[in-house]
């Protein structure tokens, strides 16, 4: 009889939504100025206003897209205000093929944190697509 009450309570607190867990859909695009996307790295969305920070994560892909998880891969981000940062990185192998030769970052380091890159984009309570524009590294004189 214990064993089918806990089933049964089990389901039913399955079926009960943590309000302060809810997520939503966002998948979205990482674009340069020139109309070319990033091609690896990740996003991060970090929701204002809430101690401790949560944050959402998607990995970029060779088209320049991405989708956020929270939770759990892709399970999308909270509604609200969230700070974004971007981060580029460059898949190199051991070295041996391209001695000395590691591609420079073509993204502007501002985007790494949330405190410089100057994004601040909404979640709804929907499902949410954004395009995400960041700019070049500056080049460097050599």
């Amino acid at each position: 009889m214990s064993l089918v009450f806990s089933a049964v309570v089990l389901s039913a607190l399955a079926g009960c939504s943590d309000p302060g867990r809810d997520t939503y859909p966002v998948s979205g695009l990482v674009r340069f100025p020139d109309g070319t996307v990033l091609r690896d790295g990740s996003v991060e969305f970090e929701i204002v206003g809430r101690k401790p920070a949560v944050t959402a994560t998607g990995q970029i892909g060779p088209d320049g897209t991405f989708t956020l998880g929270t939770f759990a891969a892709d399970d999308g981000a909270l509604a609200g205000k969230h700070r974004v940062a971007v981060f580029s990185s460059h898949r190199i192998g051991t070295g041996a093929e391209r001695p000395g030769m590691i591609p420079e970052n073509r993204l502007h380091p501002r985007y790494r944190s949330f405190d410089s890159s100057g994004i601040t984009l909404e979640v709804q309570p929907a499902e949410n697509q954004f395009v995400i524009d960041v700019e070049f590294a500056p080049e460097t004189g050599g």
